[in-house]
């Protein structure tokens, strides 16, 4: 009772030291690039220019947009990212070239580097109209490029920005694209029509190819030699490894191996009954529900489906059931999918096959108000026509008075072609799209078949929550009994259900763990504590499994230490003994005759044909251009002296020669400058990126 008493009086010294604390904690324990806003947003900076995550994550959004798919896999968000990053990278890159060279001029309204004006206006509306825009804008007539119809939508943007803005907005896209791509063709014509090759060389490619050979050969194949025979020490590897470490082939990235175990959440049988049963349980409401749209979605894992089925487009049991069947019927419940679901006949009606209409569309802002009027007007016996003639913004159909000739099933957006085909010939409907609201009038149509509409009330199988918290407590157990490497194992080898996984040498960048859903947070944790080799993770939700982790390696980006180096020097080592060994049995061989040496190494003479100079491979060879330059070189009958190859040692001879006329100079001018236009168009990218000097900040994003 004392203490307490005394911490009454003096509770303000207690308020001083937790305040104190709390101060260590902030000043501490929190990451100081919270402060720091200009490094917090940028993602990257390129030569000394820094770019937000933002200019990185609208390329992202305007790729997703284009998958046109919105139930994506995750492996499919994920490959967004990649191909988003490298091509907001390569923008960054071109554009640095198109300044320093002087190609571009910053646009504005656009917020890029872009045509001159003069530029923009020759590939649109003057001489040289750039191919996408005369395909969008042909007339439909003739096929050609219409220019007006190009000027008209130009000289009417700012209306469009209040009117239609989803059509300014892709316009403004479109027109950034068409700057960039003209820029991009302009400067990779420029480097690589700068590429040529001069008449000696391209006379001594010809020479090279057009003087052709037949050999005759033995080959003593390195594989002759069995490995086990080859003594490779430790002295002879860390010599080697002295001369070829700063080789390309032995430079690695920053990357850092893991060791991981999942703990899997996966329905029982109980899971799996529940879900059944609850099916079972709500089979009658669905029977017997007045709004199907209403009880699909408040219930069902599948929502309500507006679309009508003719014969023969569902599976045949289901198929059967709608064309057999009434209003109201259902199904017994069925497994499909892995879900347990019922079907429902939901309405039945007759629709025609084809159509023939006349239609007005309006897009402003006040558009159903409009049609609405537009429909009064014609309900009273105003001139369909000209109203269409007046108001329509399609103005292909317009000029015709609104109407648009027999059209079948999948010519026409879902919203126009169900008014089209359901509704009654003579009557008025209003039906909207992404276009805008149509006031449409059914002309004619063709014949009219059955058609169904077929709902399902389904429940994906899945784990319940007291599953998923069973599963989530093991995760717990087995960290907090686990915290360092060596009981990570030993915990792994004596639970039989656990399987240790590997991550080897992951990226900072990468996006995933092959295999293992949303685990981007994984390889975070790995590089943002690389100080913590041999300790044991926390736990991470990745999609349908808890992960627990250990990080095993540490590879700092830059040379290969030895020990990960020491296989491929040891197989280089063992390599060149092989070919030493080969030449030296050689030295005691006979080897005036290609005859003597096959008897002496019990191997066959072999042939060539057609080779040159300027081979690469050849017939029963493969890949030998040492072999070939040599023979290339050689005189007819003489046998050479031993030759060293990618595949063996060869003893060989030229048989016969032929002068052909395979090329020209003219011809090897203009391949050669193709291929080396070809390879730096490829390898564009490439280029720019290693010459440029980049910090890269993904590993600070999610």
């Amino acid at each position: 009772m004392a203490a307490i008493q005394s911490l009454r009086k003096n509770s303000w010294i207690l308020t001083i030291v937790i305040g104190l604390a709390l101060l260590a904690f902030i000043v501490t324990g929190l990451d100081t690039s919270l402060f720091n806003s200009k490094q917090s947003n940028v993602i990257a900076e390129i030569d000394g220019e820094e770019y937000t995550y933002d200019e990185y994550y609208s390329v992202y959004e305007m790729l997703e947009s284009q998958q046109n798919n919105g139930d994506m896999s995750y492996a499919q968000k994920e490959g967004i990212h990649t191909n988003a990053w490298r091509s907001f990278l390569t923008g960054k890159l071109f554009e640095h070239c198109y300044k320093n060279l002087g190609l571009s001029t910053y646009k504005e309204n656009l917020g890029i580097q872009g045509l001159c004006d003069d530029e923009i206006e020759d590939i649109t509306i003057g001489e040289n109209p750039d191919p996408e825009l005369q395909y969008y804008f042909r007339n439909p007539q003739t096929g050609q490029f219409d220019k007006d119809a190009l000027v008209n939508v130009l000289s009417n943007l700012n209306a469009y920005k209040e009117q239609n803005p989803e059509f300014y907005n892709n316009w403004i896209l479109f027109e950034k694209a068409l700057h960039d791509n003209t820029l991009r063709r302009k400067y990779v014509s420029l480097v690589s029509n700068g590429v040529y090759m001069t008449q000696l060389e391209a006379q001594d490619n010809v020479n090279s190819k057009n003087k052709q050979f037949d050999i005759s050969f033995v080959k003593v194949p390195y594989e002759s030699i069995a490995d086990s025979t080859i003594t490779v020490t430790d002295s002879e590897i860390t010599k080697e490894y002295k001369k070829v470490r700063k080789e390309k082939r032995f430079q690695q990235e920053d990357g850092v191996s893991l060791e991981y175990v999942t703990f899997d959440i996966v329905p029982t049988e109980n899971d799996i009954a529940a879900i059944e049963e609850s099916v079972s349980a709500k089979a009658d409401d669905f029977k017997n529900s007045k709004n199907d749209l209403l009880f699909l979605n408040l219930n069902s894992s599948t929502r309500f489906n507006p679309e009508y089925y003719k014969k023969g487009s569902l599976a045949p049991n289901l198929d059967t059931f709608a064309f057999s069947g009434n209003i109201g019927d259902i199904t017994p419940v069925y497994f499909e999918d892995n879900s347990y679901k019922i079907a429902k006949i939901s309405d039945i009606r007759p629709c025609a096959d084809s159509a023939r209409v006349r239609h007005i569309l309006v897009n402003s802002e006040n558009a159903y108000n409009t049609i609405d009027s537009l429909k009064t007007l014609v309900e009273n016996g105003a001139d369909f026509a000209a109203l269409a003639r007046q108001y329509s913004v399609d103005s292909v159909s317009a000029i015709n008075g609104g109407i648009i000739d027999w059209f079948k099933e999948g010519e026409m957006v879902k919203s126009f072609q169900d008014s089209s085909f359901f509704g009654e010939v003579g009557k008025l409907y209003i039906a909207p799209s992404n276009y805008g609201v149509h006031l449409i009038q059914i002309l004619n149509q063709g014949p009219k078949s059955k058609r169904v509409q077929l709902q399902v009330f389904s429940k994906e199988v899945t784990y319940s929550q007291a599953t998923r918290s069973k599963v989530y407590q093991n995760a717990v157990k087995f960290v907090s009994e686990n915290r360092t490497q060596e009981q990570f194992n030993a915990a792994i080898e004596a639970d039989q259900s656990l399987v240790k996984r590997v991550a080897n040498n992951t990226e900072e960048n990468q996006r995933v763990i092959p295999g293992i859903d949303d685990s981007r947070q994984v390889i975070r944790w790995a590089h943002q504590n690389k100080d913590k080799v041999g300790e044991v993770s926390e736990i991470f939700r990745c999609g349908d499994k808890f992960l627990v982790a250990v990080i095993t390696e540490v590879n700092e980006e830059g040379v290969m230490p030895l020990e990960k180096a020491k296989d491929a020097i040891t197989d280089d080592i063992r390599m060149e003994k092989k070919k030493a060994l080969i030449l030296d049995e050689l030295k005691n061989i006979d080897c005036s005759s290609l005859e003597s040496v096959a008897q002496a190494k019990a191997l066959n003479v072999q042939t060539s044909s057609n080779l040159s100079f300027a081979s690469t491979s050849g017939p029963g060879i493969g890949i030998e251009p040492v072999l070939f330059a040599t023979m290339a070189q050689a005189e007819k009958d003489v046998v050479s002296k031993p030759i060293v190859g990618e595949r063996g040692v060869y003893v060989a001879k030229v048989t016969n020669t032929t002068d052909a006329e395979v090329s020209t100079i003219e011809n090897e001018k203009t391949t050669q400058a193709q291929r080396a236009a070809s390879m730096f168009t490829n390898n564009i990218y490439k280029i720019l990126e290693d010459k440029a000097d980049i910090t890269d900040n993904r590993i600070n994003f999610n």
